[in-house]
């Protein structure tokens, strides 16, 4: 743990070693305990950790309460001083603004939880899992950092009884390995070993009597993690725990209403038909509508012979050959080896066979099977432009629509649809490409639209600026579906979202024996995944001076030169980057180079703030309300004249992203057709209002507003409750 948080703590933290030695103490421990000296104390801590006493009277007749920490793996131990009893779920103030704020939406939750981890420890691999404690199968929430060898992308797994995640799992504790090399009996995966890792740290995030996720932290380095690493990470997972749990109920309910309208949909599109292959095509096409996928495609499988035939499919382009093939990739083998989800960038060095989908715009794939009695006999699969494939919402997406689509797959159609036949086959070419999907028809945004479009023809580097929630990613990946490029791959790299000491090898990769735990073979980078499509850099205001200098080699020379290699291998890669920072004031500060600069904006394009864009506030907000009903299979809500004013003169620092968050909730909560200013949130409300108000006096008349329910308030603020239970501390309101 680094310094300046272990001497954060506002409680006091003394590490005592296997030889009961003091190795570490904060200055917190000294000011409570003192006069005490350290010959004085080792022999009370033993004596009130032996008597399990939890308080003590001081020397200045304070009362003191203590805590004793230790973790299965590590022969260390903490003892926590504080002046009130439940003094550990206070946190550092580094952690405490940004745990009170904590976001309600999934995306949000996960990114928080990353950055907060990131700033707190160093490691080399970091994955965040859900757990699904009922069937102990997890998936991968998110990864980053050295990859394992020979691994693909597995979703919904089950468990080994041996591993490390079932001991945390059946424990609720976390779990410590200081040296994998000298672990006799291994509880942990070899393949982590393998790889080179030798220090690792699980913890589990544990909400009631469950344990609904897991914090995995790993390392090349042995004794890189320690105890009080481990208390943190241990404190911040409780803090997070209710977050965590609701965003993957949320991510859970939103895949299966729209699931289970492309079922409803399907149905009632072919209630007089009796034809399955009909039904079929359908509900691809209902489904590629949905989820934002570029194609969808529904195979009967033959597990022993390996071999599958494409029964339907929808979308820009089709693949089906119609008859009995061999398993093309290494993918769908993967799905039948664990029966689970897999997926994966198709460049990825761990996925092979997908020759037929290079060259024509896409850039992950997604295999979910269709189990029967035990047995996988169909599959469904999806394609993606970018790297969508594989975020959480398509995994609970695709789970969804398997276990709904098994109910077609019963033993008795399954002779019919053995026979091969033509395919059905939907073309939804024209339904999400370029500019099409940029809501706006004022001047300032079509002007800006026509730039973009113009710039999208030329593969100079393109530079978009503009506020944060401006829609940033939005413009990139239209300006690469409008390119010459098109039919490349679209790889997204959030460099904010990196650790320093992993954003490197995540964007040039790096060669075999480059360092220890690296896989072997090496790991291709962003840069080189993106070879033939488009790189696209958000926040490229955060890269480090020396990866500035190596991605100018990149735009200079058109090579990129992986950690460890000694030739630079050539990559045809158009480079768009975006950023919120006034870049020219960070030349000036010396924080980015100034030939990088020229570089990247040989053409600039500004997104205007949604403020400026007037009746655009409330087209959005009507398309995304209209978006929400039809993935709901509800009749869409509308907005009074009145609320539409407040929506208008509204200043929307968060922008489009803001106004997309204040829908979500809209839509869930008014249950009305028709919006009116008494739903929306008190903050568009009371900005409206010329007012001094202080934090303290704004939340009071929220209290008094909402009656003093928190959950409702929560809500309408966008925090969790236990986020605003934390900023009612904070101000003396609890």
């Amino acid at each position: 743990m680094r310094d300046i948080i272990f001497e954060d703590f506002p409680f006091g933290i003394i590490c005592i070693d296997g030889n009961q030695q003091i190795i570490r103490k904060n200055k917190k421990s000294d000011q409570l305990l003192y006069p005490i000296n350290e010959r004085e104390l080792f022999p009370l801590l033993l004596k009130l950790k032996d008597e399990q006493t939890s308080l003590w009277i001081g020397p200045n007749n304070q009362p003191l309460y203590f805590k004793f920490f230790s973790v299965e793996g590590s022969s260390h131990s903490l003892v926590l001083i504080g002046t009130e009893p439940d003094f550990t779920s206070n946190v550092p103030s580094f952690f405490e603004r940004r745990i009170e704020d904590f976001p309600a939406d999934p995306h949000g939750v996960t990114e928080r939880i990353v950055g907060l981890i990131s700033d707190a420890v160093t490691f080399e691999r970091l994955d965040l899992l859900r757990i699904q404690p009922e069937t102990q199968r997890f998936a991968y929430d998110y990864s980053i950092g050295i990859n394992l060898e020979r691994t693909v992308h597995t979703v919904f797994v089950k468990m080994n009884d041996k591993s490390g995640l079932s001991w945390i799992f059946n424990h609720e504790t976390p779990h410590l390995v200081d040296d994998l090399g000298k672990v006799q009996n291994r509880l942990e995966d070899p393949l982590l070993f393998n790889t080179g890792f030798r220090s690792i740290l699980r913890v589990p995030i544990v909400l009631g009597h469950g344990v609904v996720g897991a914090i995995m932290l790993a390392s090349s380095e042995a004794g890189r993690f320690q105890l009080e690493d481990a208390f943190l990470i241990d404190q911040f997972s409780k803090l997070c725990a209710q977050a965590y749990f609701h965003s993957g109920l949320q991510l859970e309910y939103n895949s299966q209403k729209i699931t289970a309208t492309a079922f409803f949909q399907t149905t009632t599109a072919l209630l007089d038909e009796n034809n399955i292959k009909d039904f079929l095509i359908e509900y691809c096409d209902k489904l590629h509508n949905l989820s934002g996928m570029e194609h969808i495609c529904i195979f009967l499988t033959d597990e022993k012979m390996k071999q599958r035939l494409c029964l339907a499919e929808a979308g820009k382009d089709s693949f089906a050959e119609g008859q009995w093939l061999p398993v093309p990739d290494s993918g769908m083998t993967e799905m039948f080896k664990t029966q689970a989800i897999v997926a994966f960038n198709i460049k990825s060095q761990a996925y092979t066979g997908g020759d037929q989908l290079l060259g024509k715009g896409f850039t992950s794939i997604i295999y979910s099977p269709i189990i029967n009695n035990g047995k996988i006999v169909a599959a469904l699969g999806g394609v993606s432009s970018d790297e969508r494939a594989l975020s959480p919402e398509i995994y609970y997406l695709f789970k969804s629509s398997s276990e709904q689509l098994n109910f077609v797959f019963k033993n008795d159609r399954l002779n019919q649809l053995r026979t091969p036949a033509p395919v059905k086959y939907r073309n939804c070419q024209a339904a999400h490409i370029g500019f099409q999907k940029i809501i706006g028809a004022s001047p300032i945004m079509q002007e800006t639209i026509r730039r973009a479009a113009t710039a999208a023809q030329y593969e100079f580097p393109i530079l978009i600026t503009g506020e944060t929630g401006t829609g940033k990613e939005l413009f990139a990946k239209a300006i690469h579906q409008t390119s010459q490029v098109a039919k490349g791959p679209f790889i997204v790299v959030n460099s904010a979202a990196i650790p320093d000491n992993l954003l490197e090898s995540e964007l040039f990769g790096y060669q075999e024996g480059a360092f220890t735990g690296g896989l072997k073979g090496g790991k291709r980078g962003k840069v080189l995944l993106a070879d033939g499509g488009t790189l696209f850099l958000d926040e490229i205001g955060e890269l480090s001076t020396e990866l500035q200098a190596k991605l100018l080699r990149v735009i200079q020379e058109q090579e990129v030169e992986p950690i460890g290699s000694t030739k630079p291998i050539p990559v045809h890669v158009r480079i768009i980057s975006a950023t919120h920072r006034n870049l020219k004031q960070m030349v000036q500060d010396g924080r980015f180079r100034e030939d990088l600069l020229y570089r990247l904006n040989s053409i600039e394009i500004q997104l205007p703030p949604l403020r400026e864009r007037g009746t655009d506030i409330i087209e959005l907000a009507e398309h995304m309300l209209q978006e929400l009903a039809k993935q709901h299979g509800v009749h869409p809500k509308t907005f009074s004249s009145e609320a539409r004013e407040i929506l208008m003169e509204y200043n929307w620092p968060g922008n489009v992203r803001q106004l997309q968050n204040l829908m979500n909730r809209l839509f869930v909560f008014v249950e009305s057709k028709t919006i009116q200013p008494k739903d929306l949130t008190p903050d568009l409300r009371s900005a409206l209002e010329s007012t001094n108000e202080t934090e303290k006096e704004k939340m009071k008349r929220l209290l008094n507003e909402f009656g003093g329910n928190k959950t409702a308030l929560a809500q309408s603020l966008g925090i969790t409750r236990t986020g605003l239970w934390k900023k009612l501390k904070r101000l003396e309101l609890q």
